[in-house]
């Protein structure tokens, strides 16, 4: 397979990704009417565990759980921890729409770092577009301004532990299966929220359990196809891809929740839209084309 093809074939596991995400964010929303938001994250790791580990060893056996680097592992767990708990400590303190607002810095530091950790280069044309998709995020969900410093900098460095995740996913990525990186990221996450959901545990009733378990199994496959984007193509061209999660966003809230699309959409869902798109074709474009260094 060509870097081209692989570069559409990541982009591709990237928007699946991106949907199986926003999905399993509706499930949480459902139900943190119920459970603590620590409950349903020990559930969101435990599950996919479950779901990760028969399909890790039926692609490699016991052998494919070996690593060379168990220092990146180490790592990648810390930052994954790092970012549940200052995620759910940020969501405490500001509007949802600052946090929204927040999450979207990671493309720009998976971009910014992407350079330093792997060597990639990240032009000025892919920096503008990386831009302009983040201001058409501001556009659709502009923030509030109420947020205090000190929830911004919780938030911002929420963001940072995420943006280093998904950059060691790319570093590690040559050399380790996707489905030892997944496995052991969510081992991690289920030894960390197995000792803290107890301390706020409601026993599931009835369909509770099956909507629990589905939000591991599809952030688990959410996970699975995201770690194989990461390994096909360059990080800087799979992260502003995160920002079609407004459009699935969007039409969920619709869906589910009867909540009309705002007339800001048609401003920002362009420019989030197009910049994706032009990101794609720079990197897939042949060396020699008029994308040289973006």
């Amino acid at each position: 397979m060509d870097e081209a093809a692989r570069i559409r074939r990541g982009v591709a596991l990237a928007l699946v990704a991106v949907a199986l995400f926003t999905g399993m964010i509706a499930l949480v929303k459902w139900l943190s009417r119920d459970f603590s938001p620590m409950q349903v994250a020990f559930f969101r790791a435990s599950c996919a565990l479950a779901l990760c580990l028969p399909v890790a060893l039926a692609d490699g056996g016991l052998r494919g759980l070996r690593t060379a680097q168990p220092g990146a592992y180490a790592l990648r767990g810390a930052c994954g921890v790092a970012s549940i708990v200052l995620s759910f400590h940020g969501v405490a303190l500001m509007p949802i729409a600052d946090w929204v607002a927040i999450t979207f810095l990671v493309p720009l530091f998976v971009a910014a770092l992407s350079a330093p950790m792997l060597g990639e280069t990240v032009g000025w044309r892919r920096w503008a577009a990386i831009g302009a998709g983040l201001a058409g995020v501001l556009v659709i969900v502009p923030p509030t301004g109420t947020a205090s410093a000190w929830a911004l900098a919780v938030g911002v460095c929420a963001q940072m532990s995420v943006a280093l995740a998904l950059v060691l996913i790319r570093r590690m990525g040559a050399a380790e299966r996707t489905t030892t990186i997944v496995l052991y990221y969510m081992l991690a996450m289920t030894g960390i929220t197995a000792l803290l959901a107890p301390l706020d545990w409601r026993a599931p009733e009835g369909t509770q359990w099956a909507m629990l378990a589905a939000v591991g199994v599809i952030g688990g496959c959410g996970h699975l196809l995201l770690t194989a984007a990461y390994r096909l193509a360059p990080a800087s061209v799979i992260a502003p891809f995160d920002y079609t999660s407004i459009a699935w966003g969007v039409l969920v809230g619709w869906l589910a929740w009867g909540d009309e699309p705002s007339p800001r959409l048609l401003l920002g869902l362009p420019l989030v839209v197009g910049s994706g798109l032009y990101v794609v074709l720079s990197a897939t474009r042949p060396a020699g084309g008029a994308g040289r260094g973006a």
